[in-house]
């Protein structure tokens, strides 16, 4: 076999490998809240939801899902903070809360299971 060939095999081979390496590297670059675990930030979360949130979500749900039970990552419900859900009544809130008062309403809102 030439030089050639085992150059485009292993052009190939390179090909089908590449997304199983980007997949494996997506996992490492996901979005995770800076907050989680600190209790200024959960404290000032709790007021954000008091003020924001509870008025749908409730402690437990109420016009809105439960977010004390919510499956959503953190990038998701970053998302979802800032952008709304379409054909919801979750308007968006990124003209409202700077994305740090989202994440520390994240931090909050992972650190209980109640308002």
């Amino acid at each position: 076999m030439g030089v050639s060939a085992r150059l485009a095999r292993l052009l190939l081979l390179g090909a089908a490998l590449a997304p199983l390496l980007t997949n494996s590297s997506r996992a490492e670059d996901a979005v995770t809240d800076p907050y989680l675990g600190q209790p200024d930030a959960i404290a000032a979360g709790h007021d954000i939801y008091g003020g924001k949130c509870y008025i749908c979500h409730h402690s437990a749900g109420g016009r809105g899902p439960n977010l004390f039970a919510t499956k959503l990552t953190d990038e998701q419900f970053l998302k979802t903070v800032t952008n709304g859900r379409k054909g919801t009544q979750m308007p968006a809130f990124g003209s409202r809360l700077s994305e740090d008062e989202i994440w520390q309403l994240h931090a909050f809102i992972k650190s209980t299971d109640h308002y």
